[in-house]
């Protein structure tokens, strides 16, 4: 008879298989935890995609196309964060109205294409909407393919029951996977709830984006980790210090560092400058923080979700 064991125990012991950032640059392991030759920022594995990513991956969300202003630093910050070993870059047609696409589309994609994992995600649910927001993502980001193309923010069963119609926009994203024009899809969710626990069973998807952070408020550590690992779905997190919500009695390094030594493939981060993005890398390079380490960041967070209310939930 199976021992049984806890979630929490089944997620302590997947991290195991993750290795530690000190793993050398030759030991390339199906699971494993490399580094570039460089000595740079680390990569994994994003589940069944097969793609070695940097686990740190470049956001480009909210601090990137409002809070950086000038298209000369936008430009610069892309170039940079590819010359630290950043691969992973995260998009979607809502930031900034196609604004980070676009930057994307002048500055990453004519010199980097083929060494970075592109991302795009749309809010459309319909077969014929998402059909052409592909088309408008594409133009934007200047590619004729995308690496992961996502369902955006499912977090109402009314839109996994849109997206499951027969007119529905799941059958968009498996054309598109078909015809090669994304190599992978997915959804991103921000509460482990009965509309992401039914996209996960009635969609087929390689990666999943979630809300994982200290605050354990989401339910993804506890809920959705064990079911993705079981599928060998690429685990993304995302809002990892709460757009800094989370900041004070614990550091962003340590919210950095939790998410890091959870057993997913990237910590997707916003980027609004120079000092973040080197400081992001850094943190990545160091090694595993145990179990007990992150129960002590969760206890000093000593977050109450009755009294302490983040950006992203409304």
């Amino acid at each position: 008879m199976k021992e049984k064991i806890s979630r929490r125990d089944f997620i302590n012991k997947s991290v195991l298989g993750i290795g530690l950032a000190g793993i050398d640059a030759k030991d390339k392991s199906d699971t494993g935890f490399t580094k570039n030759i460089s000595g740079g920022i680390p990569k994994r594995k994003l589940g069944r995609t097969g793609r070695m990513v940097s686990c740190i991956g470049f956001g480009g969300g909210g601090r990137f196309y409002r809070d950086v202003v000038l298209e000369s630093v936008a430009e610069k910050l892309i170039e940079y964060a590819v010359k630290l070993g950043i691969t992973y870059f995260d998009s979607a047609k809502i930031y900034g109205n196609g604004k980070t696409e676009k930057r994307y589309g002048k500055y990453l994609t004519p010199k980097y294409r083929k060494e970075v994992f592109l991302t795009s995600k749309t809010q459309s649910r319909t077969y014929d909407e998402v059909m052409r927001d592909i088309e408008a993502s594409l133009k934007n980001l200047n590619t004729d393919y995308l690496d992961l193309y996502c369902m955006h923010g499912i977090d109402k069963i009314e839109d996994v029951d849109t997206l499951s119609d027969s007119s529905g926009g799941y059958k968009a994203y498996v054309k598109l996977k078909d015809e090669g024009v994304v190599q992978n899809i997915g959804f991103s969710f921000h509460k482990w709830n009965e509309a992401s626990q039914q996209s996960f069973e009635r969609f087929d998807v390689d990666v999943v984006m979630c809300v994982l952070n200290a605050s354990r408020n989401s339910g993804a550590e506890e809920n959705f980790i064990p079911l993705a690992l079981e599928r060998n779905v690429g685990i993304i997190a995302m809002k990892v210090t709460a757009a800094s919500a989370l900041i004070g009695n614990v550091t962003g390094q340590e919210l950095v560092r939790y998410a890091l030594s959870l057993p997913i493939a990237v910590a997707n981060l916003g980027i609004e400058g120079f000092g973040t993005l080197e400081s992001c890398v850094e943190i990545a390079k160091k090694s595993l923080i145990s179990a007990k380490e992150r129960d002590d960041i969760n206890k000093r967070l000593a977050f109450n979700p009755k009294i302490h209310k983040l950006p992203y939930f409304h």
